[in-house]
C-alpha cells in the first residue's frame, strides 16, 4: 500500500470516513494540537493513498479542502515545502495574539 502524509492546520484534526466501502475503518487525521514540530501549525497523519484518493475526489468541495487547512505531500520529507505554500490560509481557529485587540488584564481596569 502506498502512503501519503496529509497535514491539518485545524487544532482538533478530522476523522475521515471512506467514501464508498462502508467496512473500512476511519482514518484520524492529527491536527496542529498533536504536531510533531512545535511551531509549525500543523500535524501529521500517513494515510493510504488509495483511501485519500477517493476521500478527496468524493469531498472537493469541503471547506478545509479548499482552504488548505488539509493538504497532502508525497511523503513526510517534503511535508513542511507543502505546509508553506498554505500557511498564509486562515482556518479560523488560529491561537489568539497575546495581547488581543479590547482584552485587558484584571489589574488594567
Amino acid at each position: 500500500m502506498a502512503q501519503i502524509t496529509i497535514g491539518c492546520k485545524l487544532p482538533h484534526g478530522l476523522v475521515l470516513e471512506h467514501p464508498t466501502a462502508a467496512s473500512a475503518k476511519p482514518v484520524t487525521i492529527n491536527g496542529s494540537n498533536k504536531e510533531l514540530i512545535i511551531g509549525s501549525g500543523y500535524g501529521t497523519t500517513q494515510v493510504d493513498a488509495e483511501f485519500w484518493k477517493a476521500w478527496k475526489e468524493a469531498h472537493k468541495g469541503f471547506a478545509a479542502l479548499v482552504s488548505g487547512a488539509i493538504f497532502e505531500s508525497g511523503n513526510a520529507a517534503s511535508i513542511s515545502s507543502a505546509a508553506k505554500e498554505v500557511e498564509n490560509e486562515k482556518t479560523g481557529f488560529e491561537r489568539m495574539p497575546q495581547k488581543a485587540m479590547g482584552i485587558k488584564k484584571r489589574s488594567e481596569d
